[in-house]
């Protein structure tokens, strides 16, 4: 789903910037390891998938405290990795949760997982690719 279709009343100011290439090198400069750097990266992918299972989970039972526990962490790592787009719908999501306006939360969940497919392509190809070059 293109994030021209998430703007507006689903998600106001969703970014159109799918990931911020520079995000794991500022991680690798400030960790002073590259190695740990995208470590964080693929243990993020391979926690992804469970993470937006508890947040929906959470936002179908209107449970605002689950809820904001997996979207909290998933709004930092995914900013720390370099997703904005989908950190930026998980903003969103958070926005809903907090003004408990579960009905639009849970439509805002969806975008984001609609999101989620083309976040992970990013981030491999973009892990992929510092294989040859540096984070």
């Amino acid at each position: 789903m293109a994030a021209e279709l998430l703007v507006g009343p689903v998600c106001p100011g969703l970014t159109a910037e799918e990931l911020d290439p520079g995000a794991l090198k500022r991680l690798a400069s400030e960790l002073e390891s590259e190695e740990l750097a995208r470590s964080i990266a693929q243990t993020y992918l391979r926690m992804l998938e469970a993470r937006l299972t508890r947040a929906a989970t959470a936002l179908d039972r209107r449970d605002e405290v689950a809820a904001m526990d997996v979207l909290l962490s998933l709004r930092v790592s995914s900013a720390t990795v370099g997703l904005a787009r989908l950190e930026s719908a998980v903003r969103c999501v958070i926005d809903a949760v907090r003004r408990g306006e579960h009905d639009l939360a849970r439509e805002r969940g969806a975008s984001m997982l609609a999101l989620a497919t083309g976040a992970r392509r990013a981030l491999r190809e973009h892990l992929d690719g510092a294989v040859e070059s540096p984070v």
